[in-house]
């Protein structure tokens, strides 16, 4: 400020009143300048509080669906539990589980996935209502919080479920993701950490089953978790120990009843435990991701023992040995190379091999299954469908389907030497077969007059309990040798 101009001497005014005039001067200028600084210091803090908001939002919203994420579903879960401990009613947690969304990103890409997840929190929202809180966790995991008694969740949940079930089309791909829905109502000593672990449990269990896909939640199934979780771990270690060995069922030539090949079936000498079956714990090993490792390691100990009684001069050149395998390994663009690596590690044709995978889980295959069997039938591996005769493939996808052939499931066999019915029944299955043609083995043979009706009818290839019961590789050497 110019004071020279502001107090210049003026015969008009005394000295004092110049001095009040600059003053007063002064302050309008400083009033001018604070309400500048007011306003810049509002303009800011606005802004500030805006950013506060949008991080705030960032923090907790899923930034691909706009759904809640898992901070925020956490928060409103402990918010939810401190009102219902005030009389409020109790939250109900729903955490759902998409079934078919890892083949659907294996198969057409994570932008077609991205675009499935962003339709499927849409029908989420329109299922419930727009006080309840949906979240997205990650992955393919969402969750659903509301305040509703039990049967409404649960009818809410079927909702869900059968609206994760409607097909969908993306980029004109016509996708059906699925999903496995678990339920867990909280109580009073419940924390969000426990309740989402319930409510993970039931979803688990739901997952597992292939009739029931909505859950609640039961106490029983934490223990069966931790039983679970005891076993993966004990799992992991059984394979660097050697526990795992593969046992030996004869496949049998019903017309000289000789031993002309075998099905390869896994044992796990489990510490502490005993011999576990096989249906304790290959489930486990699927859905940890562990099988793969198992049937790569049971490959090459069946192999090793195939090559050791070929050169032994116990089995022919026509000798084969079948091995279960999982969709997982069909949906492994690596498995067919490995199955190869195997074969010449050992020195052995490809032909010894044949590869057995149920009915159900080929015929829900995707166009990966597909290229790795293509790829399994080039290099000379046969692949049969495994439990024929209890699953839904069409004729017409079971010709096309690059398979040698199939086991007609034990279920099939049960009471056929008395059943006429039962008889026309198979006899039906077989022609079918013949009809692909693809080869054909019956399995579950456990009487003679099943072995003679079975033979009577045509059938030339068996297994079964009155023919060998499984052992190990030591005692189908003795087999071998000594006959049935």
């Amino acid at each position: 400020m110019d004071f020279d101009t502001v107090l210049h001497p003026s015969n008009k005014r005394d000295e004092i009143d110049a001095i009040i005039m600059g003053i007063n001067a002064m302050a309008s200028e400083l009033e001018t300048t604070y309400s500048t600084l007011d306003c810049r210091v509002a303009e800011r803090t606005r802004q500030l509080e805006a950013a506060h908001d949008q991080m705030a939002l960032l923090a907790y919203t899923d930034p691909l669906t706009q759904l809640a994420n898992r901070s925020a579903l956490m928060s409103e879960i402990e918010k939810s539990l401190a009102a219902s401990r005030a009389g409020d009613p109790a939250p109900i947690l729903l955490l759902l589980d998409l079934d078919a969304f890892k083949s659907i990103n294996d198969t057409y890409g994570h932008a077609v996935g991205d675009k499935v997840l962003c339709q499927l929190a849409d029908r989420l929202r329109s299922c419930v209502r727009t006080e309840d809180i949906v979240a997205r966790l990650g992955g393919d995991e969402f969750a659903v919080l509301v305040r509703l008694p039990e049967y409404s969740a649960t009818t809410v949940g079927r909702r869900i479920v059968e609206a994760m079930n409607t097909d969908m089309v993306v980029e004109n791909i016509h996708l059906t993701p699925g999903a496995s829905l678990g339920i867990a109502k909280a109580t009073e000593s419940h924390s969000p950490d426990s309740l989402v672990l319930e409510a993970d449990t039931a979803m688990y269990v739901a997952k597992r089953s292939s009739v029931e896909k909505v859950v609640e939640f039961e106490p029983f199934m934490l223990f069966e978790r931790r039983e679970k979780a005891d076993m993966l771990a004990d799992l992991r270690q059984a394979l660097g120990a050697g526990q795992f060995f593969p046992a030996y069922q004869a496949v049998i030539c019903l017309e000289d009843e000789s031993i002309i090949g075998a099905e390869a079936l896994v044992r796990w000498q489990r510490t502490g435990h005993g011999l576990v079956r096989p249906d304790q714990f290959l489930p486990t090993a699927e859905e940890s991701g562990m099988i793969g490792e198992l049937t790569e390691y049971l490959l090459d100990r069946v192999l090793e023992d195939v090559k050791m009684w070929r050169t032994a001069g116990l089995v022919t050149n026509a000798f084969k040995v079948h091995l279960n395998v999982t969709s997982r390994e069909l949906h492994d663009l690596r498995f067919a190379d490995a199955v190869l690596a195997a074969l010449r590690h050992h020195d052995l044709p490809a032909s010894v091999l044949c590869l057995e995978i149920t009915e159900n889980r080929l015929m829900s295959g995707d166009n990966l299954h597909r290229y790795t069997l293509l790829a399994l039938q080039k290099m000379g591996v046969e692949v049969f469908i495994d439990d024929f005769g209890t699953g839904y493939s069409s004729i017409s996808y079971l010709r096309q389907l690059p398979v040698a052939g199939a086991k007609i499931d034990k279920s099939l066999v049960d009471g056929i030497a008395g059943d006429s019915t039962q008889e026309s029944f198979l006899r039906a299955i077989s022609d079918l077969i013949a009809a692909c043609n693809l080869k054909c083995i019956v399995e579950g043979v456990e009487t003679a007059g099943q072995s003679a009706k079975l033979k009577a009818m045509g059938f030339t290839t068996v297994q079964g309990f009155y023919y060998a019961h499984p052992v190990d590789s030591a005692g189908f050497s003795e087999l071998l040798i000594q006959g049935l």
